[in-house]
């Protein structure tokens, strides 16, 4: 049975305004309901269960959004260390970089990187810089005075790049018969292979 209209009053008035005691709607208190349970499950969720933190998620967002800079940057021909870094987990230009090098930078530096004419390769220190994006620019430039040639003219980015990474790979590989060092000692770089 219906109340009557004076039920329902609250029984204070403000300003001459009587107020009724209207239940809220139905739908009304289920949304609220729901968002109370939804809003339990999420704080157990993410916060007592399996769901990534923040900081987890910001730390995967970062690193897709690094490895995107890093392949725009290689079709762009943009040298990076992390462009080289990714250039040396490509077997496949690894392969080409290490027969490059045989062809192109063995006569110099040896075989196996132990240096000839130019500087040992293997060991910790360097001429013009120890950095990937350095030793890129010095294969890519050359160093004309020392008899070193600049390859720009003569291999594609990519090609610099994964020999530059190659050159990275060599770096602690103590073959026989090194050259002494020369140069300045530079500590190896957790952004990437190092070279010359």
């Amino acid at each position: 049975m219906a109340k009557q209209d004076d039920d329902r009053l609250v029984g204070h008035a403000y300003d001459e305004i009587q107020e009724y005691d209207n239940p809220l709607p139905g739908w009304w208190v289920w949304i609220f309901v729901a968002t109370i349970v939804f809003s339990a499950a999420y704080w157990g969720y993410y916060q007592l269960g399996p769901g990534p933190s923040v900081i987890a998620e910001y730390e995967a967002e970062a690193r897709i959004a690094n490895e995107r800079a890093a392949a725009l940057a290689a079709k762009a021909g943009v040298q990076t260390d992390e462009t080289i870094a990714a250039a040396a987990r490509d077997g496949g230009a690894m392969a080409k970089a290490k027969e490059a090098f045989v062809a192109r930078c063995a006569v110099c530096h040896g075989p196996q990187g132990q240096g000839l004419i130019g500087p040992n390769l293997t060991d910790d220190y360097w001429l013009h810089g120890g950095r990937p994006t350095e030793i890129f620019k010095t294969i890519n430039d050359g160093v004309v005075e020392k008899g070193m040639v600049p390859w720009k003219e003569m291999l594609p980015p990519q090609d610099i790049r994964a020999l530059t990474a190659y050159i990275g790979t060599l770096r602690g590989s103590n073959p026989p018969n090194p050259k002494p060092p020369q140069g300045d000692r530079v500590a190896a770089s957790g952004a990437g292979p190092a070279g010359r």
